[in-house]
């Protein structure tokens, strides 16, 4: 039986909440403990009391109740109270310790018993492992999107994030996915914690799609401006449309808040200069967040005085002047061949010679030189075009006009179409709501042909289930009708014919219909059928689309332009002699913009193997996906989780599950899967990566609470001596608070763990691997185990610090490789603004004084890094059966 004496400070096993207790009286069977914290008292029985002494040791900072935090330097005992000596040999009786125990020390907490089931350990572990290891590979941000693995995408999404300041102009041609580079980006951002205030401006056409987009393949949801009572300071990612960037209204209101970073589409549609310097414009706040996205398809569409005006816009230190811009896209073909030289690792002399006079240095490293080069010549480290000469994937387009002269024709001809491509997808897209209704109403009640309506007027839940339902290959409807909103947003790669009921005003809108289509992931030729109304005007735009413009069986980039400049007269009275004009003005501007194909700017883009290399990568990571975090906390928390099928489960909430809601789950639950290409097939499904809020949202809540932090189990085995402990530990690296944005990208490990057994000297981790141990541990029982804490109290010390020994032998060997990263990285932002200073008289010796102040910061960050103990587990070694 325990001595109680008091004053003394305890525990509570059963209810550490009540915080630390101080011994109020004791009698002849009971004590009576009193909770300052709580205001409350408990009776305990002297017989089995759940109850653990506090007593610090050597070196433990304690918290007095007035003072804050002390080192303990030595440890007294006078009749049964502890008394602490603290720095300045100031003397701190037990009775005068903070009333609320900090309970973050994980072995703090297993001295004390406050130790949890082995299972939260290992679910606190594994969730930390899994969130960690993304963040070791730099690879956060690029995992949980719901979309293909695109080589050219993720490349460029990491290659923009590599800089301090993302600002770039993404170009991509149509149907290589800017949406996603641009979300890629912007999640990447996100999770690195670079942008939390996000403002995304895009054309009216496209609002709906971008939120779309971003809730369905990033589980981004952001604020969409509908009318000036919209309160921009809440929430962190704002939709808006370039309407109200153009509004000086609404930009005041903008530009009075902080703003990350600011994303615009379609940004050729925008003026980049500010003509009227006394009106509020957009540019004004592009150049004052730290990251800036531009987007546009065509960039030298407007001309390139335009162009270099976003340029600009994005770089101001790089574009100085217009004609120096000039006079270096004359000089292309020189630097190409120095391009091709430092790609190909074929470096001559001359090669060297020539990159010096560039201001180029070279340092025996062919990428390092042509990063360099990408990044002070031709657009460098600001445009990303990807073309479709260049990303392979994309087959042929064949186009059949028929015209009819009624509706009763062509819903039969319709029909019987789908009848003779029965077992084949089909996509059909008409301008207006009514008519996409009205007519998959008639195929089904009329004909009888399984049809699913897909437009406007239906919720983003009920277009999920259209979309669904049409991918569904068993039961799934044949034919999708859709309304021009079909056209945007959507892809469907599984299915090739695609039926244009009527044809759209601009050949831009025709290929985002066909673009539904003509994707990467299509495995057939796209069949193109257009069913025309003889009183319609389609024959004319056929003409024009397929004989004119040359874009129906063939993505045209050309088109949106000349038919800008030539559309009104040509439907006003076509000709051939317009005809013949407009196919030559057609086939010069293509071969303009096939000349203005330059390698600096496709290695910028695409860089191989780098780019297939962070595929693989990611591919590696999904492999061990987070389904075993997701049974564990619905063993843990109470939650109903069910597999449905291959590789589809249910996840849905209980009434006595230990958190209120499943954060990033909707309230009445979902279904869900860990695999891409179930997500990608079924958009009502939930994609549970390592990235997903619901994951996340487990981390948060863990960080918050100390639970899985100390844990004991039993490991029946013959290998070891009986009685002997082991100490497992879980370390991670402290970073400086204000850097750790700056310093995280460069650690290769964020997180360790190191494995001691009593009695001996080495780090068994790399032996003994977690998840083996994980198999054949056991759970020990809540009164033996707090037994066990109470009798090898004295033993988990020196176990503690052999661990520690061999922690900060790993912490120095991963702080020695950030610190070199580090290293390289700063030297080359220094001597880019080195070089641009030697160009460009705005950037000033006291720019490169600023940078040089901010590295040396930087450098001294690292060495204030320290490793802290996340988790510990002791386990106790026992024969087989013993338990």
């Amino acid at each position: 039986m325990t001595e109680f004496v008091q004053g003394q400070r305890w525990l509570v096993d059963s209810e550490p909440e009540l915080g630390l207790g101080m011994v109020q009286s004791i009698e002849a069977r009971a004590v009576t403990l009193f909770f300052p914290e709580q205001e409350c008292e408990r009776h305990y029985s002297l017989q089995e009391a759940p109850l653990t002494r506090l007593v610090l040791e050597a070196g433990d900072t304690l918290e007095h109740r007035d003072d804050g935090q002390m080192t303990i330097t030595e440890v007294h005992e006078l009749n049964g109270i502890v008394i602490y000596e603290v720095d300045g040999e100031r003397m701190v009786p037990e009775t005068d310790l903070a009333d609320t125990v900090k309970r973050n020390n994980p072995i703090m907490r297993l001295i004390t018993g406050q130790t949890d089931h082995p299972n939260w350990f290992s679910f606190r572990s594994t969730l930390d492992k899994g969130i960690s290891t993304i963040w070791n590979q730099n690879l956060n941000g690029l995992l949980g999107t719901r979309s293909d693995l695109l080589p050219h995408q993720l490349y460029v999404a990491k290659k923009a994030t590599e800089h301090t300041h993302v600002r770039a102009l993404l170009a991509d041609e149509v149907g290589l996915g800017k949406t996603i580079e641009a979300g890629l980006i912007i999640n990447r951002l996100y999770h690195q914690g670079c942008a939390k205030r996000i403002l995304i401006a895009v054309p009216e056409a496209l609002q709906a799609q971008w939120l779309v987009e971003l809730i369905r393949r990033f589980s981004i949801h952001c604020e969409l401006y509908q009318d000036i009572a919209h309160d921009f300071a809440m929430g962190q990612v704002h939709l808006v449309t370039h309407k109200e960037l153009r509004n000086e209204f609404t930009m005041a209101l903008i530009t009075e808040l902080d703003w990350d970073m600011l994303v615009v589409d379609e940004a050729h549609h925008l003026e980049s200069e500010n003509a009227d310097n006394s009106s509020l414009h957009w540019t004004e706040l592009a150049h004052t967040t730290p990251h800036l996205l531009l987007m546009t398809a065509t960039p030298e569409q407007l001309g390139q005085q335009a162009h270099f005006g976003r340029l600009q816009l994005l770089d101001a230190g790089r574009f100085t002047s217009f004609e120096k811009y000039q006079s270096e896209e004359a000089n292309f073909s020189a630097l190409t061949n120095i391009a091709r030289d430092l790609n190909a690792d074929q470096i001559t002399d001359r090669t060297i010679n020539e990159l010096n006079a560039l201001g180029v240095s070279w340092n025996d490293d062919p990428q390092e030189a042509l990063s360099a080069l990408l990044d002070r010549h031709g657009t460098g480290r600001v445009v990303y075009r990807n073309t479709r000469k260049g990303v392979k994937g994309f087959h042929e387009r064949v186009a059949d006009f028929q015209e009819f002269e009624s509706e009763t024709e062509r819903e039969k001809a319709l029909f019987q179409f789908l009848k003779d491509h029965r077992g084949e997808k089909v996509l059909l897209i008409t301008q207006t709501m009514e008519t996409a209704k009205e007519l998959a109403q008639t195929l089904w009640h009329v004909h009888g042909v399984e049809a699913t309506a897909f437009h406007e007027g239906l919720d983003l839940i009920e277009r999920d289930r259209a979309a669904a339902h049409f991918a569904d290959d068993e039961d799934g409807a044949q034919i999708l009708v859709c309304s021009e909103i079909g056209g945007e947003g959507r892809n469907f790669q599984f299915c090739h014919h695609l039926v244009l009921w009527d044809l759209p005003d601009h050949p831009d809108v025709l290929e985002q219909r066909i673009g539904r289509l003509d994707r990467i992931g299509q495995k057939q030729t796209i069949e193109i059928h257009i069913m025309a109304n003889a009183q319609s005007d389609d024959a004319m735009k056929y003409r024009w689309y397929h004989d004119a413009l040359n874009c129906l069986e063939g993505m045209q980039p050309a088109a949106g332009a000349v038919h800008d400049k030539y559309a009104q007269e040509w439907f006003s009275n076509p000709s051939d002699e317009l005809l013949k004009e407009v196919v030559v003005e057609i086939e010069q501007l293509s071969q303009e913009l096939e000349n203005g194909r330059d390698i600096l700017l496709e290695l910028n883009s695409c860089r191989q193997p780098e780019a297939n290399e962070i595929r693989h990568a990611i591919e590696d990571l999904e492999f061990e996906h987070p389904l075993d975090v997701v049974e564990m906390a619905a063993n843990l928390l109470n939650l109903h989780f069910e597999a449905l099928g291959t590789g589809i489960y249910e996840l849905i909430p209980s009434s006595n599950m230990l958190i209120p809601t499943l954060p990033g789950i909707p309230e009445g639950g979902a279904t869900i899967t860990f695999r891409r290409d179930k997500a990608l097939e079924r958009e009502d499904i939930l994609f549970i990566s390592w990235e997903h809020p619901f994951i996340q949202g487990l981390q948060d809540i863990l960080s918050g609470t100390d639970i899985g932090q100390a844990s004991i189990a039993l490991l029946e085995s013959e290998q070891v001596p009986a009685g002997q402990l082991l100490l497992e530990t879980q370390w991670s690296v402290v970073l400086p608070e204000k850097h750790v944005h700056a310093m995280k990208p460069h650690l290769d490990e964020a997180l360790y763990r190191t494995l001691v057994l009593e009695g001996g000297d080495k780090d068994l981790a790399s032996i003994l691997t977690e998840d083996s141990l994980q198999e054949q541990v056991k759970t020990l029982p809540v009164k033996l185990a707090r037994k066990m804490v109470r009798q090898a109290k004295d033993r988990i010390n020196p176990l503690y610090d052999a661990s520690q020994k061999h922690a900060r032998l790993r912490f120095n060997n991963i702080l020695e490789k950030a610190k070199q990263s580090s290293f390289e990285f700063n030297r080359a932002r220094l001597e880019r603004i080195e070089y641009l200073a030697s160009v460009n008289p705005l950037v000033t010796a006291d720019d490169v004084e600023k940078l040089k102040q901010q590295i040396a910061i930087e450098a001294d960050a690292w060495e204030h890094c320290e490793f802290a103990t996340s988790g510990v587990r002791m386990i106790l070694c026992a024969p087989p059966g013993s338990l």
